[in-house]
């Protein structure tokens, strides 16, 4: 433990040393990659259609409307549903991906902890919910610009904000505090996506994000970790 909790503080330490603009520059590069990964997994596939005929007598509905160019997604033919994250202090920001997946038409989410009651004392989780790109500034003060707070389920859905269940999410960006050749994560230690990934889909895209400043040689590891299969770095 104290071998993990030095390399968080020594880690953090660099990262936070980081100008603002090298901070900005390296975190348009990243986001540039991470759309790039994004849209390759989750590509629209172009095909040929056709338009429904009309409704009328046997003849007419049997005949075959013109072909017309079909835009579907791999992932049961809706966009992809992205979970994101609102950086905090000198994390890698997003807000650049956030963008063009909004310009994609991709359905975006952020993380917020969550208790099922109505007091403090129930037990909480990380859980993400859609936000439309016409509500992310009214979201910021939501919950996205304090995502430690914890929130009743209800005040969420009673302000319209829609829960997306780890099966519904194609692809996920992975904050952290340290990252290794070998992909393994040091992350803050709460263990939250520690529990999400493995209720992730076996397709689903799972991909850390971090400065280069955030490599070490190697993340001490427990026998539950499981590395990550991709981490954009710059």
């Amino acid at each position: 433990m104290d071998e993990k909790k030095n390399m968080r503080a020594d880690v953090l330490g660099r990262r936070d040393a980081l100008d603002a603009q090298t901070r900005a520059h390296k975190s348009a590069t990243i986001c540039r990659a991470l759309e790039r990964l994004v849209e390759e997994a989750c590509a629209p596939v172009t095909g040929t259609g056709r338009t429904c005929p009309p409704a009328g007598d046997s003849a007419e509905a049997n005949q075959q409307g013109p072909t017309h160019e079909v835009r579907t997604y791999r992932n049961f033919g809706r966009p992809p549903c992205i979970a994101v994250y609102a950086a905090m202090r000198s994390e890698v920001n997003l807000q650049a991906f956030v963008h063009a997946a909004f310009a994609r038409g991709w359905d975006v989410c952020f993380p917020c902890m969550v208790r099922a009651g109505a007091d403090d004392r129930g037990p909480s989780r990380m859980a993400f919910y859609r936000v439309p790109r016409e509500r992310l500034d009214q979201a910021r003060t939501a919950f996205l610009d304090s995502p430690l707070r914890c929130l009743p389920c209800a005040a969420l859905s009673d302000g319209g904000y829609e829960e997306a269940e780890p099966a519904d999410l194609d692809a996920v960006a992975v904050p952290l505090v340290a990252f290794d050749d070998a992909g393994n994560r040091l992350g803050y230690g709460g263990g939250n996506y520690d529990r999400l990934l493995p209720l992730l889909r076996d397709d689903a895209l799972v991909v850390g994000v971090a400065f280069d400043e955030q490599r070490v040689p190697a993340v001490p590891c427990e026998p539950h970790d499981r590395p990550l299969a991709r981490i954009v770095h710059a």
